[in-house]
């Protein structure tokens, strides 16, 4: 089986051509996890190619649809073979996950659900991932090499962020971590805002402060290079947010 791999603003398509078995279920679950560490949690598997799916990759499909749905996100299934939408129907995975005739209905249900959760509120900058990384050779040794980390956003304006990290997972302490992101330290950043642009904000900041947070860290880092087109969006952002927070009720 081969898989390729379409990114879009806020989803991807996979499109699957050939025999998915039990060999080809790791790819899949790479793809996905890969994806999904980037911030995008929205996918579409295109299977109108598939000629023969087995019971273990037909589990590796739910597992891909679960881990989206724990992030916020959907996976659907876009123009499935003769032979996927019958072993589907049967199993009554097609219960589970929704089956899409054309790849345009696939992606119009993509798109609703992402404007569903912008519109809910659950789509606030509180949600959204952010990719961080360290120029320096120093900090990367100490993550094992030059790495994206993968954080949570939880403030944001024209000329601060602050994030959560937990490094577990590159087994990293709290305590350490605050080594890691020291006062003073630059940090490149890249992450996303999408009720103010579809696009990626791309900055240099300074961390100012590091506070542990649960089992991971709260830092919170200075702008040093950011447009003045960027700075304007982020700080009407935040003015934005304030008002809301005190016009809607539960906010």
């Amino acid at each position: 089986m081969k898989i390729d791999k379409s990114i879009h603003d806020d989803y991807a398509t996979l499109t699957l051509k050939g025999e998915f078995d039990t060999f080809y279920c790791p790819a899949l679950m790479q793809e996905v996890e890969s994806l999904l560490e980037r911030g995008i949690h929205h996918l579409i598997l295109d299977m109108k190619i598939v000629r023969f799916i087995n019971s273990t990759a037909l589990g590796a499909v739910i597992k891909a649809h679960k881990l989206c749905r724990a992030e916020g996100g959907d996976l659907v299934i876009s123009q499935p073979s003769p032979f996927v939408k019958d072993v589907m129907g049967k199993v009554g995975i097609d219960k589970v996950i929704t089956l899409h005739e054309t790849e345009q209905d696939a992606t119009k249900a993509i798109i609703k659900h992402l404007n569903q959760k912008e519109l809910s509120g659950t789509a606030t900058v509180d949600h959204e991932k952010i990719l961080i990384s360290f120029a320096d050779d120093i900090r990367n040794k100490m993550i094992g090499g030059k790495k994206t980390l993968l954080g949570q956003m939880s403030n944001v304006d024209g000329y601060k962020v602050q994030f959560l990290w937990n490094g577990k997972k590159n087994g990293i302490a709290a305590d350490a971590a605050k080594q890691l992101f020291f006062a003073g330290g630059d940090v490149e950043l890249k992450f996303q805002v999408r009720m103010m642009k579809k696009s990626f904000f791309e900055l240099t900041a300074a961390v100012e402060s590091v506070e542990t947070a649960g089992d991971g860290i709260k830092v919170t880092a200075k702008f040093k290079k950011i447009s003045e087109g960027d700075r304007s969006a982020l700080s009407q952002f935040a003015d934005d947010m304030a008002f809301l927070k005190k016009q809607l009720p539960g906010k």
